[in-house]
């Protein structure tokens, strides 16, 4: 009796080689997707805690801010924290500080500094 051959079927190196790069391809494509729609994201957060520092910061500036030094607020589950100093050189300007917060470590995420005007009492702000 003849003895039977028994035939391997297996792919290429050739073929193995092409459906790695493929996939390889596939992959970075789905990177680059992902990676953009996080800078996005961030960015969008950024966007929305700029717009968030700068309106209170003229609700403060209209408003006045008594006798207060320091002060806070809760908005959109961010802290924001504000704190107002004299300056030295020029004793017509406020120095108004406002910080962005994480709600849970307290730690800072973002920060804005402007120099506004100095009223006196029946001004409005000191």
């Amino acid at each position: 009796m003849a003895a039977k051959k028994i035939k391997i079927k297996a792919s290429s190196l050739v073929e193995t080689l092409v459906s790695m790069v493929i996939i390889l391809i596939v992959f970075g494509i789905g990177l680059l997707i992902f990676v953009n729609i996080t800078k996005a994201s961030r960015s969008e957060t950024r966007k929305n805690t700029d717009e968030m520092m700068a309106s209170w910061s003229h609700e403060l500036e209209t408003a006045g801010f008594g006798d207060d030094s320091t002060g806070e607020k809760l908005q959109d589950s961010i802290r924001l924290s504000y704190a107002v100093s004299t300056v030295a050189a020029y004793p017509d300007r406020l120095r108004l500080v406002i910080y962005t917060m994480h709600p849970e470590d307290n730690n800072r995420t973002d920060s804005l500094v402007r120099y506004i005007e100095n009223r006196n009492e029946d001004g409005g702000q000191r």
